[in-house]
């Protein structure tokens, strides 16, 4: 039986942010202030890790709509935001992911998940798609008090699990977040969903594939 634990980033990788495409059309006239959302939260956040300010990432992501907002020359009110952060709760997802952790969790791997997301909204996004039934561990950033990428949640992932850093792998369709995982000690699986590249001047991870599915396919045969 592998010893490995296999550690999933939440958003994007597990869950699909386009059922956030409505609320962000009700609020911006369009849907591409979404990605340009996202990016401001990852933005703020890693910015808050580096200066030690810790902010949940709820309270990053509604910082990160008024600037995007303000970007715009708009200014949004609670009935405008409000419906997108309360679907980041709800969001459905990816047609790979319950394949994909059948097939690892049949195999024998452990599985847990590590997220940006705030305990109460990592738990409740995890139970409203379906998944949180595969995880032994569904593991905050909150508790550590700095966002991936930094070393402390890929250790606290580790010393829940009771496992060393290097029997730990995290799949994630970030490239930063593997780039992260892999300077503290774990492997990385990279899900290349729509085709996106990983950055050609970091460490390369050993399982690279364009789905889930096919992600869990390699991490066998390497892990197994």
């Amino acid at each position: 039986m592998p010893n490995r634990v296999i550690v999933f980033d939440v958003n994007e990788t597990l869950l699909d942010l386009g059922h956030l495409d409505a609320p962000f059309q009700a609020a911006f006239g369009d849907t591409q202030a979404k990605s340009q959302w996202f990016g401001q939260l990852l933005q703020l956040a890693m910015t808050a890790t580096l200066v030690e300010d810790y902010r949940d990432f709820s309270t990053l992501a509604r910082a990160a709509l008024e600037l995007v907002a303000a970007r715009r020359g708009l200014h949004l009110t609670d009935a405008q935001s409000q419906p997108i952060l309360d679907a980041m709760r709800h969001l459905a997802p990816h047609a790979d992911a319950q394949p994909a952790l059948t097939r690892l969790q049949t195999a024998g791997f452990r599985l847990a998940a590590l997220t940006n997301s705030a305990p109460a909204v990592a738990r409740a996004q995890l139970d409203n798609a379906g998944l949180a039934p595969f995880f032994e561990a569904i593991l905050s950033v909150d508790e550590v008090r700095r966002f991936k990428p930094a070393p402390a949640p890929y250790r606290l992932a580790a010393r829940h699990l009771q496992v060393a850093m290097s029997d730990l792998r995290l799949v994630a369709a970030h490239d930063w977040d593997i780039t992260g995982a892999m300077a503290a000690g774990c492997r990385g699986a990279f899900v290349a969903r729509g085709g996106i590249g990983f950055n050609p001047v970091a460490p390369q991870p050993d399982v690279w594939e364009a789905d889930l599915e096919a992600v869990a396919e390699a991490i066998i045969r390497v892990d197994a």
